[in-house]
């Protein structure tokens, strides 16, 4: 079995502060009906870490056949301008039409398939595709999901800003949790000269990602501005710490977590800890092992 790999090591060089430089993301566009804005763990010198991937996108049509995840969760997050449901079924026996605003994680972890595209009754489906690093203990536990309806999410308000916690917690907002991993997901609107100020735990690495308009991100006396289809990483501390968010008329998105610094073999969507380990995966899959979609 020949196999395209791509061994990662966590990133051990030293850093000046806690902002990284803004790093605009590559346009992917595939047939006509998917058009995106990518970005990878390796344009970050690693800070990226969990974060393997992140596509902002806007699908009109099908686009990709059923596919194998592995060692990460797959995470769909759909904006609230979308228009139309996203239909998503997998291996795991979910068959669920995600509405404008809802969230879908699927802890792909030893092995899952599944298959998503825009409902074939006009949907234009406006979203992050989202691929989170699963550390080496769970890559081999069974899959499963959460689905965080639109209407779950607490919704922070203020002057000039809107921001929904799809997961995790800001300020007075408590959203839903992930089981495997402590993340934190926010999608907020800041009208100009607005701020935001979101407290971020000690130990957790941000990546913060301008989807339109300019931001001004300051943590620590340092400060960044960024633009729209360009994201940023803000350095985890041993303390808490205020990141604080001006607005350029932005929408953003914040995501939180601890880094895994861990060494992994990419492979696609497939992100194991060994080339053993992805080759186990991919003989399981053509055995049949992980299951079908019904229907």
């Amino acid at each position: 079995m020949s196999l395209s790999l791509n061994i990662a090591q966590p990133e051990s060089r030293p850093r000046a502060g806690r902002l990284g430089q803004p790093v605009k993301g590559h346009a992917h566009k595939i047939g006509t009906g998917f058009n995106a804005i990518h970005f990878s763990e390796d344009m970050f010198d690693g800070q990226m870490d969990p974060l393997i991937m992140v596509d902002h996108f806007v699908m009109t049509d099908p686009t990709f056949e059923p596919h194998l995840h592995a060692g990460i969760s797959a995470v769909t997050f759909i904006f609230e301008d979308a228009v139309g449901d996203f239909l998503n079924r997998d291996t795991l026996g979910n068959n669920i039409a995600l509405a404008p605003g809802d969230l879908y994680w699927l802890a792909a972890a030893r092995g899952a398939v599944h298959d998503e595209r825009p409902d074939p009754r006009g949907a234009h489906t406006h979203a992050l595709q989202i691929f989170v690093n699963l550390p080496a203990r769970l890559k081999t536990e069974p899959a499963h999901s959460l689905h965080v309806r639109a209407a779950d999410m607490p919704r922070l308000t203020g002057p000039g800003y809107q921001v929904r916690v799809a997961l995790g917690e800001a300020g007075e907002g408590q959203g839903a949790h992930v089981g495997t991993q402590d993340f934190t997901l926010l999608d907020g609107v800041l009208s100009r000269g607005a701020n935001f100020q979101h407290r971020l735990p000690g130990g957790q690495a941000a990546w913060i990602y301008v989807a339109s308009g300019e931001l001004q991100i300051e943590v620590d006396a340092e400060r960044r501005v960024i633009s729209a289809g360009s994201s940023i990483v803000a350095a985890a501390a041993v303390g808490d710490s205020d990141l604080n968010l001006s607005g350029g008329d932005a929408h953003f998105v914040l995501m939180a977590s601890p880094p895994l610094r861990e060494n992994f073999v990419k492979h696609g969507p497939l992100v194991m800890s060994s080339s053993a380990d992805v080759r186990r995966t991919l003989a399981d899959y053509a055995a049949g092992k992980f299951g079908k979609i019904a229907g």
